[in-house]
Order: C-alpha cells, then structure tokens, then sequence
C-alpha cells in the first residue's frame, strides 16, 4: 500500500511506489525510462541461483541465448548435477557433473529456439547431495501490462477541504497502451486518460474533497490493452471529517462575553474617531484534520459605513494549532454606538461561529475658558489684548479653526487655527484694535474637526476725544437676545425708551423688556431659546434660512473678480445694503490700508427700512496675484453713538457685524497656475438623522505646499449640500475645517457631489462624493411577524424567543403594548427598552394558558427614536407593527420507561451489597404534546426510618422540566444501611411558573432494593494424602462445617466491619480479633513425617453479589516493621505461631479468591506432619464487606509407632427416632485411628444394661459391634441401634477402651418423639432429597464436583450427590447419572472403586470405561438396601485417568516385566574388571540390614584432568513405573432405609413407587428338605422368666375379660358372620391360593402384570451375543432363577394334569347317570361338543391360574424390573443425545376397540382377528408407556406431583424415575458437547429389545 506523507490544504501530497517518479513537480503527468527490475536469486544450500531466466522480445526462428550463474557461497567445494529441460525449445550443454570451489561463478548457457508464437514455460532441475532444486525458464510473448500500487490511502480531510496525492501507474509490459480511468466521487484523478510507452510510468494525482464526514473507499479501475478489455484496479481510501474550530477572545475585557454557550461578544470600547483600534481572537483547531476557515463581517447596506473590518479573510489551521487574529475597528461617526457581527465559519457543514463586535466613537471636546471676552472701551488708536485658553479634554486629536480673518477684523485671535492633542490646553491671545469711535461686537465661530462649532463673543467699545459711544457690556448681550426672542430688536433704544415710559413696554425682573400681557391666560414670556450649533452656524442670516430675521443685510455676501490681468482695474461690483430696523443706522467698513478690496464709501448712514447701494473694488498689487479677504462691517443705531442719548440701560443693542467675501487674482489667461499640494479630509457618508433633520459632516483641508491655496466651491455640484466656508485662502501649513450640511430624503442611498476649485483654476477641480439617506424608523421582526408556542401545560408555562432586528443606523426604543385581559396568559420579557443600530436583541414570550383550549393573540409594538422626551411622540416618529401569536393549553403527566421496570409500577435495583454505592437511572417519560416542570417527592415504605436519619436512596435532582415526547434520565444513588428488604415510593407534582404553586402529588412508581451482605457457603469437603480415611461426614463435623455456615450466613458485626477488606493494620505478632466468633479446622492425626494432610473444601458463593474471600494468616495481617522496631521478647504462644508459619505447617491455597453469584471455587487446605505434638494457628477467614471468623487450625502428629485414636468431642447425638417403632434404624458413631499402628476399641456395655433395667428391660441403646480392631489411617464404624419408649430424650456415657492407650467416656444421647403428636413435623416427614436444612442428621452432605486432577476440572458428573430419600427396607433404587468430557482431545479413562457396605449393597455400573472427547457416559448407580431399617451416607470414588498416560504407563510395565525377565535368566562373565549394568530393582534380595562401608582414610578430592575418564558411574538401576496420578470424582449417596410397616404408615403414597427386590433361593438337589438351624431354634423357644409369664398371664386375662363383657364387640362379630362375600373374591382361584400359601412370605411385592407369551418365547441363545461383559453375571442368576421357576411350574402343571382328568371322569359319569339308557346319535354328538367346550374352559382357566401365579413370582418381578429399567436408560441416554425429544407434544395412538367377539378370554384372536396378536395387560401398558404418559395414582398427593412434574428434556439436570422400582436417571446439565457416536452407546439389556 502506498502510504502519503504531507497532508495539508495549502501543501502538496506525493505518494509513489516506483523510483521513476519525480517528486512534487506541477507535472500532472511524466513519463520516464522505468529502470531495470533487478534479477531475484535465492540462495539454496549455499548456491546462489535466479529463481527464473525469462526470454522477451523473441522472433520465431531465431536462437536466443541467456546465461544462468551459479555461484557457490558456502566455504566448502559444491558438487552439483544438472537434467537438461524437458521440452525440445529450451536446451543447454551436454549435462555433466559440477565441482564449485568456494566464491567460484559458473555461467551455464541456456538455449532457447521457439517454433510458434506462443509462450514456453520449463523447468531446469539440479541434484545436490542435500536435496534437488529447480530454475524456472520461461519465454513470453509482447503483452500489455499496467501496474499501480493496490491501494492508496489519502490522509484524512476537513468536509469541504481538499487532499491530494500521487502514485505511479507503470507500463511494465512490451507494447504502448492507451489507458483510462473509471472512478466515482469524492475522488478525482488527474490525467484520466493518455498514453503510456512500455518501459515508461506516469504520475497520477488523486484528489479527495469529502462532501460528508465518512469513511470513503472507492475502486478506480484503469482499462487498458486492445479494445481497452484489460484493467488494473487501485483501492482509494480516505476519511472525510467533520472540521472544528474553537474561537475564544484573548485579553479579556470585563466588558467581553466569551462563555460556552453564549454569544460571545468583543468590546472594543471608546475609540476616537479617524482612529483604529485592534482586539484579537484566538482560534484553536481540536480536530486531527486541517481546518480551513473564512471569516465574514456582515454584509451592510452599504460598504463605505463598515466600522469593523479583518485584513485575515480565510485561513487554514493545522491539526491542533492555535492561531490569533486581528479584528480593528475605526469609527468615522461621532458619538453612535457601532455594532456588527462578524462569523467565522470553517469548511464543510461544521457550525459558525458568530462573534458581536461593539465599539464606540468619540470625538474631540474641545471647549474654550469664556463664552466671550469684553475689551471694555478703548480709546481709538490704541489697541486691547487678552488671553484665551483652548482645551481639549478627550484623548483624542482635535483640529480647531476661528472663523474669522484676523487681518481684515478689528478683532484678532492669534493663532487662528491650530492642532490639540488629547488632554492638552492651548492659550490664545485675542486683539481689540479698533478703527472708529463706535460700538463693535461680532460672534465668531471656533469651527472643530468631527465635533460641532464653538461660538465667542467678542465686545469692545472705542471712544475717540469727540465721540463718546455707550459702552457695550455682556449683561447688553443678554438682554439683546431676550429682546431678539421677543421681537423688540428692530426698534432702536429712544423708541424703546418711549414705549416704556407710555407703558407699552415693562420690564421683567431681569431688566429686559417684554410686552405686557392683556390675555387673560398668564403665558410667561419668550426667553431665547438653546440653539444648536450647527443650526447657529448654518441659520446666520446669511443664507436663506435664518434662525430670527436679520436686521441688516448686504448682497451679495461672496464676490468673485475672477482674472484682473494688470495694468487695468476691474469693475466694481455694486452692492445692496438694506436696514430692516424701524431707526436709522450707521455702517462703517473697518479697512485694512494694503488690502487690494475695499467698499465705498465706508461710512454710510442707511435711514429706517431703507437700502443703500455700495461698490467693491479690486485692485490686485502686481501681475501673478491672488487674494481671497473677509471684509467686515458693522452697523448700529446711530443714536447709540452718543451715550447721552440713552435714557434707559437696557435699551443698548450691540452693533451688528457684517461680512463680505471677496476674491480675485491677477494671472493672465497665458499664465499657469501654481499646482495646489494639500490633503482632505472628507468622509463617506452623512450621519443618520430622523426624518425632517439635517445631517452635518465636517472636512479637513491641510495645504501641505510652500505657497497660498485659495478654494472655492464650484456651482456644477449637488445643490441639496451646504458647504461653509464655500471660498477662501488658505497659508502654507494652515488648514481648513469645512462645515457640510444636507438634507437627507428618501429611505433610499443618495449621492452628493460637490466640487472644490483650488487657486482659481478650473484644471485643480477635487470631487467629493458623500451618501445620506432619510433613516426610516422600522424595525425586522422574526418569523414573519407570528409566534407559535409549543402546547403548554394547564397552570405552567412556555417561552418562545423573538428577535428584533434594528436595520437602520439609529437607536430606537420599542414597548410592547398587552391588554389587560391577556396579561395573566401573555408577557414579555423585556417590555420595552433599547436597540442600537444593527443590533439584534432577543425577546422572551412567555405563555401560561388557563384553559385546555388554543390561544390567539394579537399585539403590538410601537417603535421611536431614541432619546425623544416621552411626551413628544408625533404620529410621524412613532410605527406600530403587529404581531400574532397562536398557542395550545393541554394536560399532561409523567411516567416511567417501563423498559426499566421489572413489573408494572416498580422499579427493582436487584440486590445490592450493604454500606456500598450503586446508581441507576430512572428514565422519565413524557408522553403528552407540552413540557412538563416537575419536582419528585420520595418516601421510603419499608423499613421504617427515624424522621432525622437521611434515607438510603437519594435522588441527584428533584426538580426539572421535560420538553414534550421526551425521556429524561434521573440518577438514583442507593446506599442500603443494613439487610433488609427496602420500597421506596416516588411521586412527583407539576410545578406552575405563573404563581410558583405545586400541584397535586401522584404516583410514579415504586422502587425495591434488597440490601444483602456476602454469602459464601461450605458445599462440599474432601480429604486426601494422610486425611484420607477420613470420612466425608466424619470430616464435616471435624471442620464444624455446619456452625460455619451457619455463621456465614448471619449478618457482620460492625465490629466485623472495622476493616471490611483484607488489611495489614497490626504491629504485634498476634493481632487484634474484631469477631467473637470462633471455630475448629481440625485435621485430625497422622503419624511423624507421614504424607500431609490434604482437605479439599468446595465454596460456593450462594448470596447475589460478587464477594472476595481470604484466609488470614497472623503474618498477613501484620504490618511490615524495621527490625529496630520489631518486638524483642515473645511468648511461648507467639513462638508457636512463628513455628507453624514458618516451617508452612499449615497452608491455604489459593489464600484468597472472587466468587461470582453461584461460582463455585475449591481450596486446598494442608498441614504438614513435621512436629510431633499438638499444632495450632488461628487463621482469620475474612469475607470482604461480610463475616470475619476466627478459625483455629488444629493438627495433630502422632510419634511413630504409638496408637491414637482420635475423637472429634466427648458427645455424640443419635437421630431421633419415633416411639414404638418395631424396626429402628442402625445408626453409625465412627472412630478414627489417627496413630502408624492398629488399634483394638472396646465399647463397654454393662451400662448399656443398667439403662436397659431402667427402662422395664427395654434395650434403649444397643451397640452391634461393641469391639473391633482399626487399621492405621482407617475409619471403624460402630453400629448403634437407638429405641426408646418414651419421648423423651436419653442421655448414657459408655467408656471406649483402646487397648495399649487410654480411655475416653463419650455421651451418648438420644431423642425420642411421638409421631401422632408431632405429625407432619416429624424428622421422618421431613428426610427427603428436597430437603437440607437439617444439620443433626446428615443425611445429605452438601456437595459439587471436587477433581484434584491435572485435568483442569475436563471431567465431572451430572450430579455429585444422590439422595434417595426414604425408601422401604430390601428396596432396591437406581440412578441414572452422565460421566462428562468436555476436553477437545484427550480420552479418559475411569474406574469406581468398589465399595462395601456393612449393611446393602451398592453397585456402580459400568465399573470401568473410557470416555471419548466431547463425549458422555451414562451409568447407573444402585443402591439394595438390606432388611434392617438403617441410615445410609457414603462416597462413591471414582478415579479419571488420561488414556495416553495411562498406555503410556502400562508400556512401560511391560517393558520393565520383559526386563525384569531377561535379568532373571541372563547372565554374563567377565573378566576380573567387571562393568556395572542397569539391573532391575525388584531383583535386588531385600536384606534387612546393611554392610558397612570398610574403615578407610578419606583421600582428598583432586579435580582429575578428564572428568569423562576418570570419574567413575553412579550405578544405574531400572525404576520400577510409575502408575499415572489419576483424577477423583465424589459421589455421595445418602438414604433412609424405614421398615415396611413404618414405610407405609409414613410414606403409604410413594410405596408404589419403589421396587422391593427379592433375592431368589439357591436351586437345591431334588429331594433334599430344608434344615433348620439349632441356632434359630433355640432363639425362636428361648426360656422366658417368670415374671415375664406373669406379666403376659396378667396382660391376656384382662384383654379376655374386656372383650367377654363388650356388647359392641358381640354385635360386631354378628354382622362379620352375615356380611356378604366380598367383590375381590372374585378374583380368588383355589390354585393361585395354593401357590401363595406355599410362597407366602412377609415381605410385601408390588403386583405387576405379567409379561406376554412373546417374551417367553424369545429367551434363548439368540441374546448371548447382545450381552455386555459386565452384564453376564447378572444374566447367569437370571437364567437360574428361570430354571426354578420352569421347575416349579413343571410340578404344578402335572399335578393339575392328573386333576383334570379326575374331573373329566366325573363329569363324565355324572353325565352318564343322568343319561337314559337307550341313546340316539343326536344326543351323543351333543354330549361331545358340550365336554369339548369344558375342556376348554378348564383349560383357560388353568392358564390364567398359570399367569397370576407367573406374576407373583420374585423371579419375574425381577426381569420386570430390569427390563423398564434398560427401556428407559435407553430412552433418556437416547433423549441425552438429542435424538428423541421428551418434550414434544405426546401423539395418541388410539387403538381398535376390543370385543368379545375378536378376543376371547384367554387372550387368544379369534379366527376373525386375522392372526393379530392379543395385547397383553403388560404390553398395553408399555404401549401406553411410549406413547401416552399413564395416568398417575389417584392419591391427593400424587395428583399434585403429576401437575406439577415438568416433562423431562436431554438438557434438565436431577432425578428422573426410571421405573416402578424407583430407578431415577440423572441427564447430563447443558453443555455445547456433541453426541456421542453411536459405538459408545450402552449394550441393552438382554431383555429390552424392545426399547
């Protein structure tokens, strides 16, 4: 696979598998010489060879020639041989032998000749002495061939990005192939098709562009080859992902917003206007691939207004890079709040990223110190100077200039113009130099870039010696422009005065005029009101709009001579000077001397309402002039100018001052113009005013050249634009501020051109374009003006957001107006407020229904301009849009996911370990159509807990909100306290967001938990090594068993629990104990150095939660300490402990385990005998979160050759048995000799006898076996019989002798009970297989499979414990088990060791077998109990070998046999130096004592030169084999064996089902009579005593008397005498009675019907062949029982012969007596057919006597037995295998109807039957038995088990009833095994051929 190297968008990706291509070049295609595939050779044997000569490019004819090179490699000479081709076109040398020295070549001519135009393959083979090898040779035609790699995997890319890379596509064939690509997208390949010459390769490019994030695989098939029919596949792999772009804001503001989630937001802050300012963003790319990125500033109505720009546009970030940009902001609007949205969107479908820039402008402040500065009066001449200080109070740069010319005015400010940096002050110094004796006042305009004007008033007054004016003061100022608002300015100050005198006039408490009010309504008087700036500077009166009329006015106010070429004066241009006063006014030009414009005449007085008309003349000095002035004039009453005049203070009105501009050069029309250098200044746009409002802008113009600028504005401009100053000259280095204003109309964009000329030439034009509109007042509603809310809850509520969008370029104010009825169902968050220009806010509506019907409203939202006062809102600034909204009151309520759910309504958590953790989810469900606020109440049921304690469940949230159709998860974390069973009830309430109310409680489900602490359980214990005489049962009361489990299955103590997993916390040799509970291991005893004591224990973790176990040692639980801290002195029982553990007397292995829930786990326990004494060493048994128990390990070594026997305790208890039981049970009391020498017990017995007499000579205890020998390491069992007669409990200490060791007095003790009172409670009712619970009895020992093998558990039974339960005596009960092999591959072998029984019999069949891999073998195992009623416990060994092994050993036996003999006849002389041999061992004579070795000084060891020559051999010896370790597998069989009478009286339903077997009598010599011993004789008479006669006298005299005197038992023995003959004497025959009295028998047998004549018929030798080994003993006994009984019957049927013919002959002469003498023939063949039907009639009867007594034989009860029981072995091993299934649906088989007229009563067909044979009683039912299940026993209790009995499957496990006889089959559990072939079947049973 080619593999690419580079991926990136911007970089390039060249893969290539050839050599040939070029790396990264902008070729999409090259084609070069491929270079010459390099020769393969291999080395064989030291030879290097080619693996192949390949001939291209042959002609046919012609002789080719190639050389093959052999090179011999190796360091040793090569001789090789060579077999020439077999084919004649490849030929070479005549073959001879090759001989290659080392390093040495041989080149071997090859010839090739071909013959036809095909290709030739062949072999040339070479020998050498290590092998043969070959050299293929081959010759091919010219061929297309294109190869490319096989697959190419393109690095992973973004959606929407592209990667690219190369491979190499090569012509490796021998003609040009034209080629073409065929492939699909997203992959492109680049060229698609061309031309590629043989030899040569081509470079193609892939291109992957991914249009979704998968896994792209694609085939690209390149055809080629004639008819383009060949091709050449390559696989395309790549993956596309999805791009991730994380953008953050760095340096954050306090102002910034930059939270996940949230609109993040970039404040810029306050930037000064014409000033950019810069903020950067952090983007971060966490995805593996290339992310390229655009990034968007929002699209505006116009270009020229954005604020906010990004100079990075697109990008591309690498696999986690970090990259910052910048975002700048430079504002051009003074004092508006800009905001915009710029989005940064990476490629593909991955969301953008929407970031809010806001920033604000602001501009200069500049303000000056005084609104004006008073000059006072100055006497003419003379001139007047003051200070001015200029300041600028922002940070930002202000540009300021007077409006004013300072060499034209009497008023000077100097400098004029000039520059202010931000927080910076400038002091100016203005000059008052007047030039005539009058009033002067002017109001001069500071014009300031990018902020509105600042006004100056600038007042003198000047007196000359015979003019005397009055005195202008500020307070004149103030009442002027009051009497200015009030209209009183037009009449000059004696008329005012006049007016005031006649009371026309009054004055105010300021001293201003006004005119007295007459109206009844008392307005207040006009005051002058606040004018704006730019209103002022624009509304002079110099134009057509001003604010108050002027009261003189001059026109033209601008004049332009235009060209005044020299030595001519141009004309001059008339002016107009009107006086719209009512008095007489003087106006006076003020002149500067050079200046080349001037006005005359100068002075002129203009009478009231009058015009006068002036001339402007030019003179320009010199040719090349030009000027451009401001003439100023100033004109005033004229009777001000004497201030005698004046009467009244307040009617002094300044003077007015008037402007005039004028402008003109001298340049010829020849001459050029000098070229303006200057910079403007001039924005792009208007600000945005409301409707009706002018927009003012203000430009800069700097001359940056050395000479004058004039300008003016030219006339083919827009003529909606005022510019002022329109005209002007400007000095290198000044500048020029421009004050611009329009009248924006239409919503849409207008373009404004004017034109600025600059030093009076029409070439030096500047183009100024600038854009306004009329701002409409509107606003952008979402959703197209309509809400819809998603269906709401009765009493809770929906949001909904909206969003408004400000489109324009002012701020607006909104308010959303609801009426009164809908607020308790609607509102709005917020109600009204703010929005800035292209700023979008988003509005909460939030909708709280009260009914369960659907809403619609309708309101509005009314819009204004911001800032407007609230009582100013004209129908013209304010619009209403409306806006609609549709919503839906439902009901709703919660439920829970039932998938969570156990049952309906309740929630298990299962069991839980107590004081542990667990969480769950409750999943929450909303069905209905709205959300649904909730909050969750929880109350726990059970247990009942204190009000303070907190509960064990918790909830991780109470209160939340679904959305509809929705599931919502809430965590439960449960921590149950203690065991127990707890119930929660969790219900929930509807929350109401409108009045925060809770609604009513409700149900929502229940939850359960079962808290539960470990619990482990001892199933099983098994003993081996020294322990193995040790009973199972004796070992379970050694190791207290039954007190562990008890005490496993309590509760810990939280003493328990101070550590509640295994921990090292001591620091002394014997730590602490936390538990008070305390046991006995017991190991019992075994001799010095004898085996160690193995016991094996079987745990079981039987609780519902996993648990970890341990065995504590004191070592384990220590901490490690440093020796200088360890404890120095120790006591005798702290070093006994450090013995034991460090000589491992005892040991656990595995020291601890996990257990799952029903995981089962087997522990070794072992103690080693190795210290003669007593060990002990507690070891703490630890169950994490559980029980801590302490157990005492307990050993015993015996000295050797000492006798021991050891006893578990001084008590022993008998089970209970009932009173008045004739057959009590055997009980067992087992003695164990621990000691390496027999023992010999003696029980002594006299006490025994002394309770007897206490007990009116009843023998109480009875011991069978009182003395006994014991085998070292064995088990004595000592046969008890307990009777008592009284129910109560008997108590006897018997003193057990050990012959040659001391005694030991052990209690006995007994219970005795009345089963009539105690019923159904008794122990006997509740011994069964079902039941485990008692501990006294033992009948079961709980148990699994224990394989102590090297198998690894490959081996195990279907069950390992049999309980049969109670059972009749002489019963005899089987069990049908499976052997299982679930190894792949190892056969096993296996033998049960035959195991006897003091009372019964058990058997095991088969005893041997193997078992295949995967395989399953069935046996059964059978229990006889024997005649005494008794208790039956033993374990059934079975040992598992491993076939291999096992052959493997016995191979070895018999080598060692064949050697041993060979060495006992074989001998062999030698001479004096006789060699050592193996020998065998077993020839070796045993001697009982050893030569010594002679007395000899020891020679030193010197190390010999040769060890092999000079150390002697060790002699050998030849071992004897030794036998593989098998494997073993328990088997425990417990029962109850009652007597008859018990049994029934007990068990009377479950009789019926057992099978009581019968041993059959030896056959005897005829003649011979039976011989009664002495024995019994004398036992049967034995001498009674006196008292006994007495006692029996008494007894039976009373019983007489009571009966003789009992009238109800007279009456009773009347009605017997007269009682009809019962109906079950029908079946009474006198044969049938004979043969029963002579068989009768105490035993009960179960009546069975007897088997057809078939059966009979078909024992033979025809079977022989059919039986198993195992199975001919059996066979044997059978057919001897048969024999019998053809004997027996042999006898009857002779004797029942002779009577019949007795009978025919009395029939006979009875016949003949009735007869007549004289007999017709009529009567005689009469008389012969009815004796013929009595014979026949005597005969049927004869042969149902001959079967009812057949059937009541012990012999065919027995084949009954054994023949039901292979029918259903089979049936069940056959079901195991899966060939028949049990539990399919029965069929029934319905027979034909029987007749009399087709079956006879002997059973026979009648000729109309067709020969079909009668179905026997016996055969119907095995029909009945395959086909219908029979019906069961109509008891109460086995109706009950028949119901509740599943039918039984090849997969369950357990007991199955095999037949009558109470055989049980155990099927295998459910295992993957297959079944077994059909050879490893069981041989049927010689009588179970039908099954």
């Amino acid at each position: 696979m080619a593999t690419p190297t580079i991926h990136d968008s911007s970089a390039t990706l060249s893969v290539c598998n050839t050599s040939a291509c070029l790396p990264n070049t902008r070729e999409a295609q090259i084609c070069l010489p491929r270079r010459q595939v390099k020769v393969k050779k291999r080395v064989i044997w030291g030879i290097e060879v080619v693996e192949e000569l390949c001939w291209k490019g042959w002609e046919l004819g012609k002789e080719m020639t190639k050389n093959l090179a052999l090179k011999n490699l190796s360091l040793t000479i090569q001789k090789i041989k060579y077999r020439p081709p077999k084919t004649k076109f490849f030929f070479t040398v005549i073959p001879q032998p090759i001989l290659l020295s080392p390093g040495i070549t041989l080149t071997l001519p090859i010839f090739f000749r071909p013959l036809e135009e095909k290709e030739y393959k062949d072999q040339l083979w070479f020998e050498k002495a290590e092998g043969k090898f070959y050299v293929n040779l081959k010759a091919m035609l010219p061929c297309y061939k294109l190869t490319c790699p096989p697959s190419l995997q393109l690095p992973m890319c973004a959606v929407g990005d592209t990667s690219e890379a190369w491979f190499c596509l090569e012509n490796v064939g021998d003609l040009p192939a034209l080629f073409s690509w065929e492939y699909s997208s997203p992959f492109q390949l680049h060229p698609n098709a061309g031309l590629l010459e043989a030899g040569h390769a081509c470079r193609i490019k892939v291109t992957f562009q991914p249009l979704l994030a998968i896994i792209c695989k694609v085939q690209a098939v390149c055809w080629y080859g004639a008819n383009s029919k060949q091709k050449s596949a390559i696989q395309l792999q790549a993956v596309g992902k999805c791009a991730q772009l994380l953008v953050s804001i760095k340096q954050k503001q306090p102002e910034d917003q930059d939270c996940e989630g949230c609109q993040k937001v970039l404040h810029f802050g306050s930037v000064a206007v014409g000033c950019t300012a810069e903020r950067q963003i952090r983007l971060y790319n966490p995805s593996v691939v290339s992310t390229p990125f655009r990034i968007e500033v929002a699209s505006d109505m116009l270009v020229k207004d954005q604020a906010f720009f990004c100079h990075t546009v697109h990008g591309i970030l690498s696999p986690g890079e970090r990259k910052c940009v910048s975002v700048f902001f430079r504002p051009e609007t003074l004092d508006v709040r800009t905001m915009d949205y710029i989005s940064i969107m990476p490629s593909g479908c991955a969301s953008q990223t929407l970031l809010k820039v806001v920033g604000f402008c602001k501009g200069p402040a500049v303000s000056l110190q005084d609104d004006y500065i008073n000059f006072s009066w100055v006497t003419l001449g003379s001139s007047a100077e003051k200070p001015l200080y200029i300041e600028n109070r922002e940070d930002c740069t202000a540009h300021f200039q007077f409006a004013i010319d300072c060499q034209e005015s009497v008023f000077s400010i100097k400098p004029a113009f000039g520059t202010l940096v931000g927080k910076a002050r400038m002091t100016l110094y203005c000059t008052f130099r007047p030039t005539h004796p009058i009033i002067y006042f002017r109001r001069v305009a500071c014009l300031i870039h990018h902020q509105d004007p600042v006004f100056l008033d600038l007042l003198g007054t000047c007196h000359s010696d015979s003019v005397k004016p009055a005195i202008l003061q500020p307070q004149h100022l103030t009442w002027y422009r009051t009497h200015l608002a009030r209209g009183l300015t037009l009449y000059p100050p004696d008329i005012l005065g006049a007016m005031l005198k006649d009371k026309k006039l009054e004055q105010d408490t300021d001293g201003t005029l006004m005119i007295p009010n007459e109206d009844l309504e008392n307005k207040p008087p006009q005051q002058y009101p606040a004018i704006p700036p730019m209103t002022e500077y624009f509304c002079d009166g110099t134009s057509d709009t001003a604010i108050f009329p002027p009261p003189v006015t001059i026109e033209p106010t601008e004049v332009d001579f235009g060209a005044c070429p020299r030595p001519e004066d141009p004309n001059p241009v008339p002016l107009c000077l009107m006086n719209y006063t009512k008095g007489k006014i003087t106006v006076v030009w003020t002149r500067r001397p050079d200046c080349p414009f001037w006005v005359s005449p100068d002075t002129c007085d203009v009478p009231p309402l009058k015009s006068t008309a002036l001339r402007l003349h030019f003179r320009p000095p010199h040719a090349g002039y030009l000027s451009a002035v401001e003439l100023e004039a100033f004109a005033f009453y004229k009777i001000l100018q004497t201030y005698s005049n004046i009467e009244e203070d307040c009617t002094v009105c300044p003077s007015w001052c008037l402007t005039l501009r004028a402008r003109g050069h001298s340049y010829s029309a020849a001459s050029e113009h000098h070229i303006p250098q200057y910079t403007l200044d001039a924005p792009k746009l208007f600000p945005a005013v409301p409707p009706g409002e002018p927009s003012y802008r203000s430009l800069l113009l700097i001359n940056k050249g050395s000479m004058l600028l004039t300008f003016k504005l030219t006339s083919k401009g827009s003529s909606d634009i005022i510019l002022r100053p329109s005209s002007g000259v400007l000095a290198p280095g000044a500048h020029q501020i421009f004050l611009i204003c329009t009248y924006p109309k239409g919503n849409t964009w207008k373009q404004h051109l004017f034109y600025l000329q600059f030093n009076f030439y029409p070439q030096y034009l500047k183009e100024v374009s600038m854009h306004s509109r009329e701002e409409p007042l509107q606003l952008k509603l979402d959703t197209s003006k309509s809400i819809f809310f998603k269906p709401t809850w009765v009493g809770c509520s929906s949001t909904s957001h909206f969003t408004l969008c400000n489109p324009s370029r002012l701020p607006l104010e909104f308010e959303w107006r609801i009426s009164e009825q809908h607020h308790k169902m609607l509102a709005v968050q917020p109600t009204r407020g703010l929005i800035q220009p292209n700023e979008n806010i988003t509005l909460t509506w939030i909708f709280s229904p009260l009914e369960e019907i659907k809403y619609l409203f309708r309101v509005g939202i009314w819009i204004w301009e911001a800032g407007l006062p609230p009582n100013i809102k004209a129908p013209n600034t304010t619009h209403y849009y409306m806006l609609r909204l549709v919503g839906v009151g439902v009901t709703g309520s919660l439920s829970v996911s039932y998938r969570a759910l156990l049952k309906e309504q309740e929630l298990d958590l299962g069991s839980m370990l107590v004081n542990s953790t667990q969480s769950r989810f409750l999943v929450l469900v909303n069905n209905s159509n709205c959300t649904l606020s909730y909050r969750l109440f929880l109350e726990q049921s059970s247990p009942k807990v204190i009000s303070s304690e907190p509960l064990d469940l918790q909830l991780e949230q109470t209160e939340g909100s679904m959305p509809p159709r929705s599931q919502d998860s809430i965590s439960l974390i449960a921590c149950p306290k203690h065991r127990a069973r707890y119930s929660w009830t969790i219900s929930y309430a509807l929350l109401s967001h409108r009045d925060n109310k809770t609604g009513e409680k409700r149900e929502l489900c229940q939850v359960s938990l079962e808290g539960v602490y470990p619990l482990l359980s001892i199933l099983d214990i098994y003993a081996m090594g020294s322990a193995e005489g040790i009973t199972r049962k004796h070992l379970w009361h050694l190791f207290s068993l039954d007190t562990l489990n008890s005490y496993l299955e309590r509760d810990p103590t939280p003493w328990e629990l101070t550590y509640k997993v295994p921990t090292q916390h001591s620091t002394s040799q014997i730590p602490p104990i936390f538990t008070h509970l305390k046991l006995n291991f017991n190991f019992g005893a075994a001799p010095f150095e004898a085996p160690p004591s193995v016991v094996l224990l079987a745990l079981k973790n039987i609780g519902v939660v996993p648990l970890d176990w341990a065995f504590l040692f004191p070592s384990d639980q220590q901490i490690d300490l440093e020796l200088w801290a360890e404890q120095a002195e120790l006591n005798c029982t702290e070093l006994h402990q450090m013995r034991a553990q460090d000589n491992c007397l005892f040991s656990v292995s595995p020291k601890a385990g996990k257990l799952a829930p029903g995981q089962e786990q087997m522990v070794e326990l072992k103690y080693s005998h190795l210290f003669i004494g007593t060990d002990r060493l507690p070891v703490l048994f630890k169950v994490s979160h559980g029980r801590e128990i302490l157990l005492n390990f307990i050993g015993v070594t015996v000295e050797p050759g000492q006798k021991y026997v050891h006893f578990t305790s001084t008590s022993h208890q008998f089970v209970p048995v009932p009173i008045g039981d004739t057959m009590p049970p055997r009980q067992i009391y087992e003695l164990y000799n621990g000691g390496s020498v027999p023992v010999t017990y003696e029980i002594q017995t006299n006490i025994l006898l002394q309770v007897q007499k206490q007990n009116f000579d009843h023998p109480i205890f009875c011991c069978l076996n009182p003395q006994g020998e014991i085998q070292p390491g064995t088990t004595a069992r000592v046969l008890w019989i307990f009777s008592p007669m009284e129910a109560k409990t008997y108590t006897v200490d018997v003193p057990i002798h050990i012959l040659g060791w001391k005694s030991a007095l052990i209690r006995f003790q007994g219970v005795g009970y009345d089963p009539h009172v105690m019923g159904n409670a008794t122990p006997s009712h509740s011994i069964s297989s079902l039941d485990n619970s008692s501990i006294h009895f033992m009948l079961m020992v709980p148990g699994q499979v224990l394989l102590y093998c090297v198998h690894q558990q490959t081996v195990f039974l279907s069950q390992s414990h049999i309980s049969l339960g109670n059972i009749p005596v002489q019963s005899k009960c089987s069990r049908l088990l499976f052997l299982n092999n679930i190894s792949k591959d190892e056969t096993i072998v296996f033998s049960w060791q035959p195991k006897l029984l003091d009372f019964g019999e058990v058997s095991v069949s088969p005893m041997v077998g193997e078992v295949a891999p995967e395989e399953t073998v069935p046996f059964v195992v059978t229990l006889k109990a024997s005649v005494h009623a008794s208790f039956y416990s033993m374990d059934l060994v079975c040992k598992v070998y491993q076939q291999q092994l096992l052959r493997q050993y016995h191979k070895e036996l018999r080598e060692w046999k064949e050697e041993k003999e060979r060495q006992e006849v074989e001998f062999t002389i030698t001479d004096r130096k006789v060699k050592t041999r193996v020998y065998c061992t077993a020839c070796i004579p045993e001697r009982k004592y050893k030569t010594l070795p002679p007395i000899k000084k020891q020679q030193p060891f010197i190390r010999p030169t040769s060890w092999s020559l000079q150390i002697p051999k060790e002699e050998l010896s030849w071992p004897y084999p030794e036998p593989p370790v098998p494997g073993v597998l328990c088997l425990g069989l417990t029962a109850r064996a009652h007597g008859t009478d018990s049994f029934l009286e007990n068990f009377f339903s479950e009789f019926s089902c057992h099978f009581l077997h019968r041993e059959l009598a030896k056959k005897k010599p005829p003649g011979e009579k039976p011989v009664i011993s002495k024995k019994e004789f004398s036992h049967k008479w034995a001498p009674v005593s006196k008292q006994k006669k007495l006692l029996l006298i008494d007894c039976l005299a009373i019983i007489i008397r009571g009966l003789l005197e009992d009238k109800n038992f007279h009456e009773a023995v009347k009605q017997n005498v007269a009682e009809q003959v019962p109906y079950f004497c029908q079946f009474w025959s006198e044969q049938s009675a004979r043969v029963m009295t002579s068989k009768s028998s105490r035993h009960l047998a179960p009546i069975l019907s007897p088997p057809p004549k078939v059966w009979q018929e078909r024992k033979g030798n025809e079977w022989e062949g059919l039986q198993p080994p195992w199975r001919k003993k059996q066979v044997r006994e059978e057919e001897e029982s048969e024999e019998e009984m053809e004997e027996e019957m042999s006898g009857e049927e002779t004797e029942e012969g002779e009577e019949e013919e007795e009978m025919e002959k009395e029939e006979m002469l009875a016949w003949v007596g009735l007869e007549p003498t004289v007999q017709s023939k009529s009567q005689d063949s009469l008389r012969g057919r009815w004796r013929q039907q009595l014979k026949i009639m005597i005969r049927e009867e004869q042969e149902q006597d001959e079967k009812e007594a057949i059937s009541r034989l012990p012999a065919f009860a027995n084949l009954q037995q054994e023949l039901l029981q292979n029918m259903i072995q089979n049936i069940l091993v056959e079901a195991s295998r899966g060939e028949v299934v049990l539990t399919s649906r029965p069929r029934v088989i319905a027979l034909p109807p029987l007749s009399g007229s087709r079956w006879g009563r002997s059973g026979l067909p009648t000729p109309g039957c067709r020969g079909r044979a009668a179905p026997s009683p016996f055969h119907r039912g095995f029909l009945s038995l395959r086909i219908v299940t029979p019906d069961p026993p109509q008891t109460p209790q086995a109706q009950h088990k028949h119901v509740e009995a599943p039918r039984l499957t090849a997969q369950h496990s357990g007991a199955v009833p095999l037949g009558p006889g109470g055989l049980t089959a155990h099927s295998p559990p459910p295992s993957p095994l297959p079944s077994p072939p059909p050879a490893s079947r069981p041989h049927p049973h010689p009588h179970s051929k039908a099954s």
